[in-house]
């Protein structure tokens, strides 16, 4: 679902690096499907009081599904699929905050039920057309947070606007 060229390798530090990892300045999507990032919480073992946070760009929600099962919850901190033009009303790549994810289970197959911050329901492709009964075992749930302040920025005088060029035929 993400591919990257040789030309957009990024040299990233070895010491910092895992094993083996390459870094790109540039991926393409080559499929245009919901996708996720997913925010977590590493910390630190030999110091407890230190964390940082890592994203991780995830191509299909069975993949999220499986991660998320093999994670501590409280490591999570957030989800967000990203959504395609063809399932936005603007026409453009949009997004959704994840609070939940479900896996749903019938004789014809099992799907994910995703719940947004807002409540409402929603997957992200081919369901099968489930059979009573339906079992639904919750992955995830994150709960809500209080919004952080943001530092204050001083703005520009003039407000940046985008430029265009005429091109004389």
């Amino acid at each position: 679902m993400f591919v990257s060229q040789p030309e957009f390798e990024f040299s990233f530090p070895p010491e910092l690096a895992h094993p083996g990892s390459q870094h790109w300045r540039v991926v393409e999507l080559t499929l245009h499907a919901p996708w996720f990032l997913v925010s977590v919480e590493i910390v630190d073992a030999e110091h407890p009081d230190c964390s940082m946070t890592r994203t991780l760009c995830i191509a299909w929600d069975t993949d999220l599904a499986e991660l998320l099962s093999t994670m501590e919850p409280h490591q999570v901190k957030g989800i967000v699929c990203m959504m395609p033009a063809w399932q936005s009303v603007t026409g453009q790549w949009t997004s959704r905050e994840i609070r939940e994810v479900w896996r749903c289970r019938s004789a014809v197959g099992h799907s994910i039920v995703l719940v947004d911050t807002v409540g409402e329901k929603f997957d992200c492709g081919m369901v099968p057309d489930h059979e009573q009964p339906i079992e639904q075992d919750l992955i995830l749930r994150i709960e809500p947070t209080e919004p952080r302040q943001r530092h204050r920025t001083i703005p520009s005088r003039r407000p940046r606007r985008a430029k265009t060029r005429k091109v004389s035929a």
